[in-house]
């Protein structure tokens, strides 16, 4: 009886340790989901910004355009924002995903996220996008400052947002002092 109360003893010692080792595995999100979890929240960010906006009334063809969200170069956001347009209307309009692979592209575009792999090609997107009334946002250190509207970087494990608040109020597009609040403003410090 005694080996069997320790055989008992151990086997439950061994179960509570694999327990408590898969709650430490469930509670902290592995590196890839942690990073799914960073652009879901982007994504949200991106359709919450819009709220706060006004794009002039010639933005759009006519009453029934869509809002054309776009992805300029790759960015882990992409999968996001095409769920995002496929589910949700902005603006009160239904909304479509476009990829683009050059700054010309973005002609129709009423908000142009620019992926990290577009870095090398930002002034031109900005040359397009400068003084119209397209949204453009980025994910990469010094894109506001380079002329982006609006830039995601993380903080202490936050999401946060920078604006260029110059370039916004250049593009024609009314924001939201709440918007411009909540970001930190940055200034254009050139190509």
């Amino acid at each position: 009886m005694i080996g069997h109360s320790a055989t008992r003893r151990r086997a439950t010692v061994r179960a509570q340790r694999v327990l408590v080792g898969l709650a430490f595995a469930m509670a902290a999100p592995s590196p890839a989901r942690a990073e799914e979890l960073e652009y879901e929240v982007k994504a949200e960010f991106v359709e919450r910004f819009t709220r706060f906006i006004e794009w002039p009334a010639a933005s759009f063809g006519s009453p029934a355009a869509t809002f054309v969200v776009c992805l300029a170069g790759q960015s882990p956001i992409a999968p996001h924002l095409e769920k995002l347009a496929k589910e949700r209307a902005i603006k009160g309009r239904k909304a479509t995903f476009r990829r683009v692979a050059q700054p010309k592209e973005v002609d129709g575009c009423h908000l142009v996220f620019i992926g990290p792999t577009e870095g090398g090609k930002l002034a031109d997107y900005l040359a397009v996008t400068s003084g119209r009334p397209i949204l453009t946002i980025g994910d990469s250190a010094g894109f506001a400052a380079r002329g982006v509207l609006l830039n995601f970087y993380l903080q202490g494990g936050y999401v946060r947002f920078e604006v260029n608040a110059a370039e916004t109020k250049k593009s024609g597009l009314q924001c939201s002092a709440k918007l411009l609040k909540l970001g930190k403003t940055v200034s254009l410090w050139g190509p």
